[in-house]
């Protein structure tokens, strides 16, 4: 049926309405999209402002941390724990720190890291942790061995024997790492590339310690490092070769350094370490230790020879030979 004239018109109204309608509704999406964009470009000014102070409060940051770092890292900046025997050991410039790997309340692993700060040069001393260290005070002999002090007397306790034993020299710093620590930390770095110089095998369920790795160059993660780490029955002299093993280990550490994520490394290292360093001067000493590079990093053991003592075996350190080495540290440029 053809439509009416007035038919027509009310179509064409109708028409003219929802046209009206569709161009209203384009001008309100128009003008949303346009406070969208007005709303993202003043978030992005305010984004820029916070990102500038942000940045500024890092600078600032940076600033206090590398003053911290500088006043404790000084010559003559550090305190020491336990004060030098020996006034030979004194010397402004040099810090000692020493490190133990505890094991079920024992210091499994004794290093003394002597740092000559002016020199840039990082001396490691192990002490091997059935060393003979009297005290009267304790009856029986596993309480000879400097691998009980820290479990009976704490880092002062630990400090004071490692002092004594390498010629009366200070120790300024302590740091205490159990396995679980070790784990964490290597784990955090990726990893380290180490040869295996043997098959490792061994169990010990009391322990909770079970060591399965091959002979190579390899990738260690935090679990199969501390396997290497603790690995001692297959070296012929024994806990000498884990030392030996454990300062390979370190040199391997230092030659990736450069690729550290230092910051990351020292909030890992201060969550699981029991210490009295600070994570600017951790931060500061680990980053000095990658500029030094592996050619100013030494690695010695304490001079001694095993033997029996009260149907125990010990290590007996040479104390001549001990004061030799540590006068030859100190004097090294």
């Amino acid at each position: 049926m053809e439509e009416t004239r007035v038919q027509r018109r009310e179509r064409e109204l109708r028409e003219a309405a929802i046209r009206e309608r569709v161009e209203r509704e384009l001008d309100l999406e128009y003008a949303r999209k346009n406070r969208r964009d007005r709303e993202r470009i003043r978030k992005k000014k305010r984004r820029r402002k916070i990102g500038g102070v942000i940045a500024l409060i890092i600078i600032l940051l940076v600033a206090f941390t590398l003053l911290r770092t500088w006043l404790e890292l000084r010559p003559g900046g550090a305190e020491p724990i336990v004060v030098a025997g020996a006034d030979e050991f004194v010397a402004d410039g040099r810090v000692n720190i020493l490190f133990l790997g505890t094991n079920q309340g024992l210091s499994d692993t004794i290093m003394v890291f002597s740092y000559d700060m002016g020199n840039n040069r990082l001396d490691e001393i192990s002490i091997p942790r059935d060393t003979y260290y009297y005290r009267p005070s304790y009856a029986g002999a596993a309480y000879q061995k400097i691998n009980s002090v820290y479990s009976t007397e704490g880092y002062k306790g630990a400090s004071k024997a490692a002092g004594e034993i390498l010629g009366g020299i200070p120790i300024h710093y302590y740091a205490v790492l159990d396995t679980e620590g070790v784990k964490k930390i290597i784990d955090s770095v990726g990893g380290v590339v180490i040869n295996v110089p043997m098959d490792m095998q061994y169990v010990d369920v009391n322990q909770g310690l079970y060591i399965d790795l091959r002979a190579g160059t390899q990738l260690l993660n935090g679990d199969q490092a501390m396997q290497y780490l603790r690995f001692r029955s297959g070296y012929p002299n024994a806990d000498l070769g884990r030392v030996n093993a454990q300062q390979e280990f370190l040199k391997a550490v230092l030659s990736q350094a450069g690729a550290l994520d230092y910051p990351k490394l020292a909030l890992t290292v201060s969550s699981v370490t029991k210490t009295n360093i600070s994570i600017t001067t951790g931060t500061g000493l680990a980053i000095k230790a990658a500029n030094m590079g592996s050619g100013a990093f030494y690695t010695h053991t304490l001079p001694g020879a095993g033997g029996m003592k009260d149907g125990l075996s010990y290590f007996f350190h040479d104390e001549a030979a001990t004061k030799d080495l540590m006068r030859q540290i100190y004097a090294a440029t």
